[in-house]
């Protein structure tokens, strides 16, 4: 019995032993653990322990971004910025596990919050980065002022003088007397409807000699460039403009009422009246896609002396523009004379002019639109920066409906492009067409009056009421059958036979002779 119970109480020690035994085991083998996970963490470099403890905030970040108070903080730059990354994006990355997903989220976050609240650039991104980041910041906050100063100035009795710049010759001559004639319909419907900002009108004839039109449009006359200008215009006669304004506002700005100009030129046509939207501090003007201040900015800079960021400088012409007289006057000088330096600079002058000849060709007052630019950014103490309003004009045939990219209804149609169309009413672009409007065809002749419309199947709205247009003013101004050219663009059955027409009439002028009747 004894041996027995004996038995069982060495059973007993002999498991107490083992149960002992294995909790030391336990201890020892958690011991080693954690010894090796501290002589690890001692053993990794000070980057790699950087990263590591990193990635732990950036998914707190991360998580926080696309959880609650960081993604609303955050949502205007997201919508806005081109570059940086969506919520969804983010939220993907949260999940990266391996290093270099760590580092290439840090860059995005560390990004996401410079931009937001203005803390120092991460010394991981190159120059290059933290200039477009420094831009982008300045645009989304160029875009933020003119969102708040984008609404019409209803100030009563504030209106715009219009001024249309132009010089001698029939070609000017027919496109300042429509342009006129569908201003006088459009202020008489705006004066109708009240409360019009639409003021009165000069034409600016630059040509030094008063012509036959002085009474049907109220005109202003001063001189051509001076000949030392003129031979260094080389025929590039809109040079003339920046010169003609500068007389302008020298001699005769005080004589008009209104305190606002609208800077227009012949091919433009009004539709309905412009809202007056600038203001004595801030001009209004339509962007053109083709003005691109940063593609010239190495040439921009040599005539930039007080290092105007090149974001200040605005993608316009010196037209459609409006602005307050008083503003105007202080930039009328600067941007003549920089329009004749741009010219006399031969680099400036070669890669404008090539823009200007090669690309869009028509398009005449790119140098000047440049030198108009530059002298809103340079002249005073600090840029004047324009509202940007694409709903001031309609470019046919590009644009091909009465409203503007925006949306807005436009004010405007600026007629500077050919139209063709083919026999079906298909727009072809870059090929004269079965179907052919284009100003440069009169430029010794007036357009025929009753132009046919465009073929059945053409659904441009802003070219049919472009030739509309051009068609009613014709029926109603006066000695319009005296310069009227011959009706056969639009009759004739393709090009060739087309110019073979146009030919034999240009050979039948140059002898003096009249085609007799039935003959082509």
């Amino acid at each position: 019995m004894a041996r027995i119970a004996a038995a069982k109480g060495g059973g007993v020690s002999l498991a107490g032993a083992r149960r002992g035994g294995r909790s030391q085991l336990k201890i020892a083998l958690v011991g080693v653990l954690v010894l090796g996970g501290t002589l690890g963490l001692l053993n990794m470099t000070p980057r790699s322990l950087h990263t590591e403890m990193h990635t732990s905030n950036t998914r707190k970040e991360l998580r926080e971004l696309t959880e609650g108070t960081a993604r609303a903080r955050l949502k205007p730059h997201l919508q806005e910025g081109g570059d940086l990354e969506s919520a969804a994006d983010i939220s993907a990355a949260a999940d990266a596990s391996t290093a270099s997903s760590s580092r290439a989220t840090t860059q995005i976050v560390e990004h996401v919050f410079e931009t937001s609240d203005g803390t120092e650039a991460d010394d991981s991104l190159t120059a290059e980065q933290k200039l477009a980041a420094k831009q982008q910041e300045e645009e989304a906050e160029r875009l933020k002022q003119e969102a708040a100063t984008s609404d019409v100035n209803d100030t009563p009795g504030e209106k715009y003088h219009v001024v249309c710049s132009l010089g001698s010759g029939i070609y000017t001559q027919w496109q300042s007397r429509v342009s006129y004639y569908w201003y006088l319909k459009t202020k008489a419907a705006c004066d109708a409807a009240g409360s019009c900002p639409m003021g009165g009108y000069t034409r600016l004839l630059h040509s030094g000699e008063p012509d036959d039109y002085m009474a049907e449009i109220p005109t202003v006359v001063v001189e051509p460039l001076p000949p030392e200008y003129q031979a260094l215009a080389a025929g590039y006669v809109v040079l003339d403009r920046p010169f003609a304004f500068k007389q302008w506002v020298e001699q005769h700005l005080h004589k008009i009422p209104e305190n606002y100009i609208w800077m227009g030129e012949p091919d433009h046509l009004f539709i309905r009246p412009p809202p007056l939207w600038a203001t004595p501090e801030r001009p209004a003007a339509f962007p053109f896609f083709y003005i691109e201040p940063a593609r010239f900015k190495s040439i921009i800079d040599r005539f930039n002396p007080k290092d105007v960021p090149i974001t200040q400088f605005d993608a316009i012409g010196n037209s459609p523009v409006q602005i307050h007289k008083r503003q105007f006057a202080a930039l009328a000088d600067s941007w003549h004379k920089l329009s004749i330096r741009i010219k006399n600079d031969t680099e400036a002058d070669k890669e404008f002019g090539w823009v200007q000849e090669m690309w869009v060709r028509w398009v005449q007052g790119w140098c000047l639109g440049y030198a108009y630019s530059i002298a809103a950014a340079t002249t005073l103490d600090q840029p004047v920066r324009h509202q940007l309003h694409v709903e001031m004009q309609l470019q046919p045939p590009w644009d091909t409906s009465l409203t503007s990219e925006n949306g807005k209804e436009a004010y405007m149609i600026h007629f500077t492009y050919g139209n063709d169309f083919d026999e079906k009413g298909q727009f072809t672009p870059g090929k004269v067409g079965h179907w052919h409007w284009d100003k440069r065809d009169y430029t010794n002749k007036y357009p025929p009056r009753n132009f046919p419309m465009p073929p059945e199947g053409c659904t441009n709205e802003c070219v049919k009421e472009l030739i509309r247009r051009v068609n009613e003013a014709a029926d109603n101004l006066p000695r319009w059958a005296e310069f009227e050219a011959e009706l056969f663009a639009p009759v004739a059955p393709n090009f060739a036979e087309q110019f073979e027409v146009k030919e034999q009439r240009r050979r039948r002028n140059a002898l003096g002779t009249r085609p007799q009747p039935g003959s082509s």
